[in-house]
């Protein structure tokens, strides 16, 4: 599903869709580490995997290839990964409108029952013509 070259360098991988949400992950690298040897996920590496998912939602929502780009991003992180573990972001679309979608998503590790980092963004949305300069 990923063809974005930073999306497979991280080893994003689709889980499933839910209705219009989706379900991301990306596994435990120890290359992400925040700190070496804590086996735990550096924030960026989360926020990056939370900005990927999130646009992959915008995309998910329209039937014709969309150009799309991030207005604005806000990550809260409210615990920290589990070690050695994977992180999953769970994403839902909150207002589609004309030109741009607001998107939300949480991140967990585990057993999903608690959540590490909620997302918020903005993403602006065009449609792609071909011959287009």
């Amino acid at each position: 599903m990923f063809l974005i070259p930073h999306a497979q360098r991280l080893g994003l991988r689709f889980l499933e869709k839910s209705g219009k949400n989706l379900i991301i992950e990306m596994p435990y690298n120890p290359e992400l580490e925040g700190l070496p040897d804590s086996g735990m996920m550096a924030n960026g590496a989360i926020t990056t995997l939370l900005d990927t998912a999130l646009g992959a939602a915008v995309y998910d929502h329209f039937d014709s290839y969309r150009k799309i780009v991030t207005l604005d991003l806000r990550v809260d992180y409210f615990e920290k990964p589990q070690p050695f573990s994977a992180v999953i972001v769970k994403t839902r679309c909150l207002k589609i409108g004309d030109q741009i979608v607001f998107v939300q998503g949480d991140a967990y590790c585990g057993d999903n029952s608690t959540v590490i980092a909620h997302g918020m963004a903005v993403f602006s949305h065009a449609e792609m013509t071909m011959g287009a300069a």
